[in-house]
Parts: C-alpha cells; sequence; structure tokens
C-alpha cells in the first residue's frame, strides 16, 4: 500500500485565472442566477449575490488542495477562496427564463462608489454586510449581567457586575446606529462561574422574545487581580495598613510618619465578552481581553466602577482602552450580519406587521427576504451539547408600505410558504 500526500496552491483556474495578483484597472463583468422559487425579488438578489462571487472567484481566487493516494485510488480535498470586490456595481442584464433569474453586472473597481451608476443606487460596502448605501439600519442589542469569579480581587470596584453591561452598552451607543437595552439584573447561564457560553442557548433565546432584541451580550470578569507591587516611601500616613511594608515605629513617629511600603503598581483586567443571536440562542462570539495597567492602580477609598472617579485613575484608563477595544470589535461584528425583524401580527394572509421601523431606518418602498425558521429542528454538534443555530427556509419577499417609529407595515409579494407569525425578514439590498 502506497500513501502520498500532494498540496497544490493554484492562483488560478482556466483562463480567466492568469494572473496569481489581479490588476483591476478595466471593469469586471460576471454572470450569476437564482432559482425563482421564492419570487423575482428574491431571486434577484440571490442572482446578484452569485454574479459578484463569480467575479470575485474569477479575479484572484486561490485553491488550495490536498490530494490521498491509497492502493491505487486518489481521495481530494480542497478549498476555494476569493476576495470581496469594491467598487461600482453597474447591472446590464437581468432576465428570467425557465424558472431561473439572471443577472448579467460589471464592476469597476477605480470608479468612485458615489453617486448613481445606471438607474439604482449601489452599495458603498463590502456586499457581505448586507447594508445599502446611504442608509443606517439600527440593530437591537440586550446587555446582561456579568460574573466576578474572583470578587475579593474588585472590592475597591463597587457595583462591578451590573456596572459594566451598563457600559458597555454607552460604548455600544456612541459607535453606531445601536438600540441598546442594559438588563444587568438578568444572567444568560444558571451557572454563571462554571457553565460554558454555550449552555445559554435557551435562555437567550426567551430573551429574545421577551425583549424584542436581535443580539444578547453577556460575559465574565476573570481576574482584576493586582499582578505587580513596588517600594514607595510615604510621609504623614497612617500605619494601620494592611499593605506589607516596612514602617518606622520610633519616637516621634506619629509626627514623622516615615515608612516604605509595598504597594501596587501593576494590575490587570481579564475579561470574556460573549455575542449570541437571540433568534436562535447560537454564540457568534467569545473573545477574551486582557490588560495591565502600570502605576496607581489601586484607589485609596473604594470607587464605584465607570464613574468619572474611577476613570481618573491609572487603573482606569487601562481598563477605559480595553473596553473601547471590545466595543469597536463588536460593532464590526453585528454590523455585518444583516437586520433582522420579527413578523409579529398578519392580516389576511398578505398584510404583515414587523417590528422595526423608522427609528430602525426602515423606509416605505423597502423589499425584504421573508424567512421561516424550523424551530423543531435546531442544528447540535459535539453530541447535541453545542448549539449551532435553526435551518430556515426562504420563502419570499415582503415590500414596506408603512412605517411607524417602532413598527413597518408590510405587504406579501410572493411567499411559497404560510406567512405566519413568528417568521422573521431580513434587509435586501437594493441595487
Amino acid at each position: 500500500m502506497t500513501i502520498r500526500l500532494l498540496t497544490c496552491k493554484v492562483a488560478a483556474l482556466g483562463a480567466a485565472f492568469a494572473l496569481c495578483a489581479p490588476v483591476w484597472a478595466a471593469p469586471i463583468t460576471a454572470e450569476g442566477m437564482a432559482a425563482m422559487d421564492a419570487g423575482s425579488p428574491a431571486a434577484r438578489e440571490m442572482a446578484i449575490r452569485d454574479a459578484l462571487q463569480q467575479a470575485a472567484i474569477s479575479n484572484g481566487a486561490e485553491l488550495q488542495s490536498l490530494q490521498l493516494m491509497e492502493s491505487g485510488n486518489v481521495s481530494e480535498s480542497s478549498v476555494l477562496s476569493a476576495p470581496s470586490l469594491q467598487g461600482k456595481v453597474k447591472i446590464l442584464q437581468e432576465y428570467n427564463s425557465d424558472g431561473v433569474y439572471h443577472v448579467r453586472l460589471s464592476i469597476d473597481p477605480q470608479a468612485s462608489a458615489s453617486g448613481p451608476v445606471g438607474s439604482a443606487p449601489k452599495p458603498t460596502q463590502n456586499a457581505s454586510c448586507g447594508m445599502p448605501a446611504g442608509r443606517s439600519l439600527r440593530r437591537k442589542l440586550l446587555t446582561t449581567y456579568f460574573y466576578v469569579a474572583n470578587p475579593a480581587e474588585a472590592n475597591d470596584l463597587q457595583d462591578l457586575a451590573t456596572a459594566l453591561p451598563g457600559e458597555m452598552a454607552r460604548r455600544l451607543r456612541q459607535q453606531g446606529p445601536f438600540d441598546v437595552r442594559n438588563a444587568s439584573h438578568l444572567t444568560v447561564l444558571s451557572n454563571m462561574a462554571a457553565d460554558e457560553p454555550v449552555a445559554g442557548w435557551d435562555t437567550v433565546r426567551e430573551l429574545g422574545r421577551r425583549e424584542d432584541v436581535q443580539f444578547v451580550i453577556a460575559g465574565r470578569v476573570l481576574s482584576t487581580a493586582v499582578v505587580g507591587k513596588s517600594l514607595r516611601h510615604t510621609m504623614y500616613e497612617s500605619n494601620n495598613t494592611s499593605q506589607q511594608g516596612a514602617y518606622y515605629i520610633g519616637p516621634l513617629a506619629g509626627l514623622f510618619g516615615g515608612a516604605f511600603k509595598y504597594t501596587p503598581s501593576a494590575r490587570q483586567f481579564d475579561m470574556e465578552l460573549w455575542v449570541y443571536d437571540a433568534l436562535t440562542g447560537a454564540v457568534l462570539a467569545d473573545q477574551r481581553f486582557s490588560r495591565v495597567a502600570q502605576g496607581k492602580v489601586v484607589a485609596q477609598l473604594p470607587a464605584t466602577f465607570a464613574t468619572t472617579a474611577f476613570w481618573q485613575g491609572d487603573y482606569g484608563k487601562a481598563v477605559d482602552g480595553l473596553l473601547d477595544q471590545a466595543s469597536r470589535q463588536l460593532v464590526d461584528l453585528v454590523s455585518c450580519i444583516p437586520l433582522s425583524a420579527k413578523v409579529v401580527k398578519v392580516e389576511d394572509g398578505r398584510q404583515l406587521f414587523i417590528n422595526v421601523g423608522g427609528l430602525d431606518g426602515m423606509k416605505v418602498g423597502d423589499q425584504m427576504l421573508l424567512y421561516k425558521p424550523r424551530s423543531a429542528q435546531i442544528l447540535r454538534s459535539g453530541g447535541g451539547v453545542r448549539e449551532l443555530g435553526v435551518p430556515e427556509d426562504l420563502s419570499g419577499t415582503i415590500s414596506i408600505t408603512q412605517v411607524q417609529p417602532n413598527f413597518s407595515i408590510a405587504q406579501v409579494q410572493s411567499a411559497r410558504l404560510k406567512v405566519e407569525e413568528g417568521d422573521y425578514v431580513r434587509f435586501m439590498t437594493r441595487r
């Protein structure tokens, strides 16, 4: 028996893949197609996405291939990756034939993305983010209780477990179009000390239904421990202290009060941040953030976490930078997940009400893709422990006919499945 492993990288696939590093001087053309089972608007959107993917593949794809030969039989595994293309998109031709929607488009990477091309506005961001040009769509998030693993280390940081989610909510509101609600009294895990984040899927789904949000945020503060000390000379300070040190206790000690103390000079802030999809309860991100502050890192008097007094200290400044980093990464994550909304009421099978409105960026004439979740078929892995999500069926499209501040009324344009309360919609980019 002979076993041979072959690895190859191919930066060109066929004639269209002639260059490993493509030069996008001229517009790129591509064609895409999609079945029309869910109606023309949904099929058009899927065909455009297919064309954009084909354009990316044909202009810079890389194939990583592994081959295994055993007893004359060859098995192969390969992964194809392609960069996302940026630039002006122009629809050149579109038509439907035999139940399939066809789109041919061009992408001009050299042109400015501002201003119209053809007859419709074009996206200025990566198409995978699902955000149209000139529009700001507001996501709904809920921040919850942060468990403090070692409360004794944080006895000078009052209300850390409940003030931290409030501070994260405040920063998210400042960094993007988010409707962030703070529920610092609620927990997603029954045992915050020992449970893994994935164990909270059922609670998260209930919170999503009850609080009407798309994402739920939780986490753990793993450590706020002092990790370094240094000698410091003090005058006129009380010798009644729990800090390790060498103190002068001779004559006139009360007058001169001289001493050398070992005082905290380095302290860490180490936390986990979890982001959940409220619809399915799946964990979208489980990230750890850690930073060490130098200087005067323990205040003489306890301070409430996230107050002005706390931020002014060396430790507060380091934590401030860490929370900025965490909130930026969270914004990057949720901003590229398409806006989802729930169907909260259906009338006559054709008119429906969804839980996003003018405050969330919706406008009359917007079209959204309509999905039906298979709630009884939750996907699991790891022996049935880890929740992956809920499979869904693309049913059709809706068009917004009326916008109120907190909800919208829509008309079903096409639906191959019965529209019911609990179905959900996603924003469909205009092209």
